[in-house]
């Protein structure tokens, strides 16, 4: 009997921990399927999410969330029912993503004024356009120059080592530098017959003239220049490079003076006096270092002289050289040969016939501009026409339509090159800055030029658009 209670006992208690186990199983997947099921949801909100920050979801570029704000809603409706405003940049379309809206709104960004601080030379240096030098609208910023070249203090003088003649580097208290060329003959001294155009001194004036030239003519290929006087004694004896202050004495009668060291007339013989140590001289706008521009050492200029008294170069024994010896080289491609043409008539206009190599900025590539500076030996001879300096153009029988457009403007009047070129000299400080010979010289040349380019159609028999190119440059 006893032994029969037990085993129902031991069977009761059996099945009751056998129920109990069930139910603690059940309970335990019950709430294992219950955070599954929230783990499922969670990854799944959070998975969308990402797919919506995510930049690589195609058609997905809206926000994150929509937070609807009723009041928004509302004004957001009239906004775009405003007739003011659908008119207008400001419009919204649904279908324009952002940054194509906000390129639209650029489109009406004022230009405002610069920075008291910001200097000058920085800014002209930070402007240099591919197909100008300066901005010929920018009038504030080129007087400014202007202003800054004429007068800030000199903090620093040395030699300019590249030229042949005297000229000097003068670092200005504001970090810009100016390239200054002294007087070394009067306005009025004309060059000798008898001198090759190797062997004469620069004058200053003839680089003040040649920048005023270069803009009256709408190039705006020439460094901007003024006139300047300087203090000797304080510009440079005080501030100058031992090798320039070591040329400084004062003469006999009590002036100032110094020579330098050149090539050329840098010796006590061809010293530089003041007055008792005042000099004028011009100066012009330093370019960039030569890291940023590429030298023409590699693009000589193909109509060049020889600097020899004896030879000469083919071009000045061949009227074919430009068909056979120009024409068709790379490097002439595009609008540089017709750079060229401008050229030969800017030389001719000022008699300069030192040009040897030409300067372009290399970052542009070839479609960009060649260079119009050192001028120091132009208008030189009032009564001569440098018909040798317009070779290229009588050569090549081309020349750009908008420089001879120009050209014939002023040939035609009402304005004469030498009354528009006259107003525009008044300005510099050192005014006047060309004898009245020269003025009258550049109207007689005008004609001269217009003449060449008559009789490569009526003698030569070029068609007209051979001669004349419109090529978009103005």
């Amino acid at each position: 009997m006893k032994r029969s209670i037990r085993y129902a006992w031991f069977k009761f208690a059996l099945i009751t921990s056998l129920l109990m186990y069930a139910a603690l199983v059940y309970y335990h997947v019950e709430t294992l399927m219950k955070e599954r099921e929230v783990f499922t949801r969670c990854y799944t909100l959070d998975h969308n999410q990402m797919n919506l920050e995510s930049p690589n979801v195609k058609n997905n570029r809206g926000s994150r969330s929509k937070q609807s704000v009723p009041e928004a809603d509302m004004f957001i409706q009239e906004y775009t029912e405003r007739a003011d405003i659908i008119n207008s940049i400001y419009q919204l379309n649904k279908r324009e993503h952002y940054h194509v809206f906000l390129s639209r709104l650029k489109e009406r960004r004022k230009e405002g004024k610069r920075m008291a601080e910001n200097e000058t030379w920085l800014l002209f240096q930070r402007d240099i356009n591919q197909f100008y030098l300066y901005n010929p609208a920018d009038h504030q910023l080129l007087n400014e120059l202007l202003k800054d070249l004429n007068s800030r203090p000199v903090v620093k003088a040395e030699i300019n080592r590249q030229s042949s003649q005297l000229v000097l580097i003068l670092t200005l208290d504001d970090g810009g530098k100016g390239v200054f060329k002294p007087m070394r003959m009067a306005r009025d001294a004309e060059t000798s017959d008898d001198l090759y155009y190797f062997s004469e001194m620069e004058r200053h004036i003839s680089e003040i003239a040649a920048f005023h030239l270069d803009k009256v003519l709408g190039f705006y290929r020439a460094p901007p220049t003024i006139g300047r006087i300087l203090n000797i004694t304080r510009d440079i004896q005080q501030v100058g490079e031992e090798t320039l202050t070591n040329t400084v004495y004062r003469s006999p009668v009590g002036n100032v003076c110094f020579y330098g060291k050149c090539k050329n007339f840098c010796d006590p013989a061809f010293a530089v006096c003041g007055q008792p140590d005042g000099i004028q001289g011009s100066i012009s706008a330093f370019l960039p270092s030569r890291s940023f521009h590429s030298a023409s050492a590699n693009l000589h200029h193909p109509w060049s002289r020889s600097y020899n008294m004896k030879l000469k170069q083919g071009w000045e024994t061949n009227e074919e050289y430009c068909e056979t010896s120009v024409k068709g080289q790379s490097e002439f491609k595009g609008r540089r040969l017709l750079d060229f043409m401008d050229t030969s008539v800017f030389d001719f206009l000022i008699g300069n016939m030192d040009r040897h190599n030409v300067e372009f900025f290399s970052q542009f590539g070839a479609d960009t501009f060649l260079l119009h500076y050192d001028h120091g030996r132009g208008f030189g001879k009032s009564k001569y026409d440098c018909m040798s300096c317009l070779a290229p153009v009588r050569q090549c029988c081309l020349i750009r339509l908008s420089t001879l457009a120009k050209l014939i403007k002023l040939y035609n009047g009402p304005d004469s090159l030498s009354h528009v070129l006259q107003e525009s000299l008044k300005a510099d400080p050192l005014a006047p800055i060309l004898w009245e010979r020269h003025l009258d010289a550049l109207d007689r040349r005008v004609g001269l030029i217009i003449k060449v380019i008559s009789e490569c159609i009526t003698r030569k028999r070029k068609l007209w658009q051979e001669v004349i190119v419109d090529d978009g440059v103005i």
